[in-house]
């Protein structure tokens, strides 16, 4: 239940967003204003730098996948084999 809440990108804009405002209020209770724009500032590149990686980490898998059809077969397999232990089989 939980995996297919976060597997969909609507729902993960919006816990973000609930995240960053509980943040935004708490930071600004507790900081004066040049510390908050820090902060927020910090914290948005961060943001920025986190989604550039998952990006290129995303295209650099895709391409591997795509080119390298036995290393297909080997996550496949991993997959399956992971989906069984949690499944309590036992792979023979």
């Amino acid at each position: 239940m939980i995996s297919n809440f976060l597997s969909n990108r609507t729902n993960l804009s919006i816990v973000q967003f609930i995240c960053l405002f509980i943040m935004g209020y708490i930071m600004g209770t507790y900081l004066t204003m040049g510390q908050f724009i820090t902060m927020f500032v910090i914290i948005m590149i961060l943001q920025m730098v986190t989604h550039i990686k998952a990006v290129a980490d995303g295209m650099l898998y895709n391409e591997v996948m795509n080119k390298n059809k036995d290393f297909k077969k080997f996550i496949n397999k991993l997959k399956k084999t992971s989906q069984e232990n949690k499944d309590g089989r036992t792979n023979k």
